[in-house]
């Protein structure tokens, strides 16, 4: 995992305030570089204070946006980001966490094997939301999936159900919900806006429309 912070907080002031948040390891390594805008980029310094735990790393991507108030008197927002051995300081990765559901599953099918089995059409799935978990809404499972922003979306999934007896198969379409899926900018390499709504591309979106 690595983390982006816009601006240039001090970096001693970046280290400890993330220790307000419990998910993080304690120690990390900090580095100044720049994407577009100067930011701050901190990734563990050691083997074992990565995010071993698979708790901590789902509680550390689960919010998309932290805050960290520096000793200047600003307040910068840092953005947790999947890292790997792609990894590039240049750009930011199309790697991120999304919440999909399956409105109107059928009871057969809300166990977790078979939930995760659907979720891979999405990404890789990473864990089952608490009430799924606890079947509290089970006509919908909700599941947190790992997904690469570039890639095609489906609507639907589908399954073939044999039957045992007569060995007849037949089709059938699980409905996919996207909640909140960022968007990835192909020329900033920047998750959190798509080409359309880039000012870099469309400088005529950087005009002010006054209000009445």
């Amino acid at each position: 995992m690595a983390i982006l912070a816009t601006g240039q907080p001090n970096l001693e002031a970046g280290q400890s305030q993330l220790l307000h948040y419990d998910a993080f390891p304690p120690l990390y390594s900090c580095s100044r570089l720049k994407i577009g805008t100067p930011r701050l980029l901190i990734v563990p310094s050691l083997p074992n204070e990565r995010l071993e735990l698979q708790e901590d790393f789902i509680n550390v991507m689960t919010k998309n946006i932290y805050y960290l108030l520096a000793k200047d008197g600003y307040s910068y927002t840092i953005k947790p980001l999947i890292y790997d051995a792609k990894f590039k300081v240049e750009e930011e990765t199309t790697l991120t966490m999304a919440w999909i559901s399956f409105p109107n599953l059928k009871p057969t099918f809300f166990v977790k094997e078979s939930i995760f089995s659907l979720a891979t059409a999405v990404g890789k799935p990473i864990h089952l939301d608490m009430a799924t978990t606890n079947k509290r809404q089970p006509s919908c499972a909700r599941v947190k999936v790992q997904v690469d922003l570039l890639a095609n979306f489906p609507k639907f999934v589908e399954i073939e159900i044999v039957n045992e007896d007569t060995k007849e198969s037949r089709i059938e379409r699980v409905k996919i919900h996207y909640d909140m899926l960022p968007r990835y900018c192909l020329h900033c390499k920047v998750q959190g806006h798509a080409e359309e709504e880039c000012r870099s591309i469309h400088p005529e979106l950087h005009q002010y429309v006054a209000r009445d």
